[in-house]
């Protein structure tokens, strides 16, 4: 009796703990340490395209601007993107790029952000440590549990911020899903690394030419001869970029399968007012990652998607299983009659025998 009873309350314990534990993984556990961003991300995520346009510098430093503008060059994009350290919910994480046009390098940026583990919304509650920049909206990937909504996005090259929309579902790669596209208006291109490949000036010679040869209105021509007295020699000059992009993102795990982006970067000078004046194009690009890096990230997607479904659907199932069976057979136990228990036959009086 006494080991019945041991066994009937161990196994409701033990079932009632299962199931608890159930509930904790799929509703606590798996959200908040399964379903974010991995310590030990290190996502090499090529892309290559074509320069549509590329100024070429040391042809323009040279004043010969027909042979300035390059076109149908190969373009392509080393991209490394990578987590340098966790503190609780936040990492520390590294977007690194480096262009080459036919092989040569004309660019190479590096931006590090603090980010949320789950949401990847940039963080300021960070350690003081770390040397981050200050960028608003999404960086280097999409939330895990991604919805069709709009998001902000981060652009680098200019410091700003552009809506990024819910266009539709669409197969990538064997997985489905929901493609957002952005359109990133002229904005003046301030990171100091981009500009660091870009000429910084021109002399007041090479604007004249510009003036009578170089791809502009004719409102534009006149607007720059007007301008062309009040500007240094050599003049400064800014850059305005402009571009449309879109992802193709895994919804559960937020992870970018592809994107597809063209980008155009405008050399101008700035007049009194402060309006930029445009002079010529530098950039006109149109590039999407490699399909080995759609694999890759497809691979990335699906082995994360996994881990939240064991974490947060197959285990808890399991165990709530076990757990309810547990309870059930302990209940099925305490109502059994156990032998000892049955009533005693019922003794009949001796009956009268004749002689």
């Amino acid at each position: 009796m006494r080991r019945a009873m041991i066994f009937r309350y161990g196994a409701v314990l033990i079932g009632a703990l299962l199931i608890a534990g159930a509930f904790l993984t799929a509703f606590w556990v798996t959200p908040t340490y399964v379903a974010r961003l991995p310590d030990n991300v290190n996502a090499q995520r090529p892309l290559a395209g074509t320069f549509n346009t590329l100024l070429d510098q040391q042809a323009l430093a040279q004043g010969n601007l027909v042979g300035a503008v390059k076109h149908n060059v190969p373009l392509a994009i080393d991209r490394n993107v990578k987590v340098l350290k966790t503190s609780d919910d936040s990492a520390l994480v590294s977007d690194a790029r480096t262009t080459t046009a036919a092989g040569t390098q004309v660019e190479q940026t590096t931006w590090q952000y603090a980010v949320d583990r789950k949401s990847l919304e940039p963080v300021t509650n960070h350690p003081s440590s770390w040397s981050v920049v200050d960028a608003h909206g999404l960086t280097i990937s999409f939330p895990f549990g991604t919805k069709k909504q709009t998001y902000t996005g981060w652009v680098p090259e200019s410091a700003t911020t552009v809506p990024v929309a819910y266009s539709h579902s669409e197969q990538r790669s064997g997985l489905n899903t929901y493609v957002f596209q952005a359109t990133i208006p002229s904005s003046r291109i301030t990171d100091g690394q981009v500009l660091a490949g870009l000429p910084k000036a021109l002399p007041q010679s090479l604007l004249r030419l510009l003036v009578q040869f170089g791809p502009l209105t004719p409102a534009q021509q006149q607007e720059l001869t007007t301008l062309l007295p009040t500007l240094g020699d050599p003049a400064p000059l800014a850059y305005t970029l402009q571009g449309n992009d879109t992802f193709w993102v895994e919804p559960e795990t937020g992870a970018v399968i592809d994107v597809k982006r063209t980008q155009q970067r405008t050399a101008a000078v700035t007049a009194p007012n402060g309006t930029l004046v445009p002079l010529l194009p530098v950039v006109d690009a149109t590039y999407q990652q490699t399909p080995a890096a759609v694999t890759s990230a497809a691979n990335d997607a699906k082995n994360g998607r996994d881990d939240i479904e064991l974490a947060g659907t197959t285990l808890p199932i399991i165990a709530g299983i076990i757990g309810a069976l547990l309870i059930l057979a302990a209940l099925l136990i305490r109502r059994r009659r156990r032998p000892s228990e049955a009533a005693a036959p019922v003794e009949q009086p001796p009956q009268d025998t004749a002689d």
